[in-house]
């Protein structure tokens, strides 16, 4: 464990279609499947039904450059409040990570900073993850922080690159994503993304990022794609990062247990000292 909090410098890849995609389900929406509006697309996926009271367990293995893998496995719980949505994340294993641990707080409103803090036991205290640092990397994995929040489509220019394609047994609408800002450039780590949404599951199945930095590109494959109380729910996720066609570091995420409506969900779950309690 680091004794300060130093984000690592790789970008994650499309914020708003990442991880909260991998932690949350998303039910089929009324868009028709010729639909040509990208932006009502897009606004459809953005503003999927998330469920409430959301709790799993999670595997994530990390794979580097030679091959080298490690596992952790991590409990995450949600819950909706009135103006946005948030997530705790809490490391169980293995022991020099355990109790390790992220708060998210996803705001509505775009006018409004999503807020972070990250846990690190060592140090007997959470730290607030600034704008700045969001795009560096989630203990190590081809995820990064930001990728636990959504974003708002008003801040991202979209374009439909392919009208029809199919993808893994999915009919999809190929869209190129876009942010409008420098600073949502700086949070993000993208230059700009490409992702296949599925047009009978209004779920993105593939995503192609460009970064910001290094010339990477990173890859992002859903599977396992299940119904789960009525809700489209991946439950196995694949992260790839690529430099001059060379693998850098993967991801694998494996969700088990999924569960909404989970009584044992409170309010008093998501503060920082319920963070800096650990499991």
């Amino acid at each position: 464990m680091p004794s300060t909090f130093q984000p690592q410098p790789t970008a994650r890849p499309w914020a708003a279609a990442l991880m909260l995609t991998l932690l949350l389900p998303c039910p089929a929406l009324a868009i028709a499947p010729d639909s040509t509006d990208v932006d009502a697309i897009m606004k459809a996926v953005e503003e999927r039904d998330r469920g409430d009271k959301v709790t799993t367990r999670l595997k994530m293995t990390i794979k580097d450059a030679s091959g080298a893998s490690r596992t952790r496995v991590v409990r995450s719980r949600s819950m909706k409040f009135d103006g946005g949505r948030k997530q705790l994340m809490l490391f169980e294993s293995p022991e020099d990570v355990r109790n390790t641990g992220l708060l998210s707080v996803d705001y509505d409103a775009a006018s409004k900073d999503d807020d972070q803090w990250l846990y690190l036991p060592s140090l007997h205290r959470s730290t607030r993850i600034s704008g700045g640092d969001r795009s560096g990397s989630f203990m190590g994995s081809d995820l990064s922080y930001a990728d636990m929040t959504t974003k708002d489509p008003k801040v991202y220019t979209y374009k439909i690159v392919k009208q029809d394609v199919t993808v893994d047994g999915e009919r999809c609408w190929l869209i190129e994503s876009a942010p409008k800002t420098a600073k949502e450039r700086e949070e993000t780590g993208y230059i700009k993304s490409h992702v296949w949404v599925s047009k009978d599951k209004l779920l993105p199945i593939r995503v192609k990022a460009w970064m910001r930095e290094g010339r990477r590109l990173k890859y992002s494959k859903f599977g396992k794609i299940k119904k789960i109380d009525g809700l489209w729910t991946p439950l196995r996720v694949q992260v790839r990062t690529m430099r001059a066609g060379k693998r850098e570091s993967e991801t694998l995420l494996v969700f088990d247990g999924m569960r909404y409506g989970d009584p044992s969900v409170k309010a008093s779950d998501f503060s920082q000292r319920r963070l800096e309690q650990g499991l």
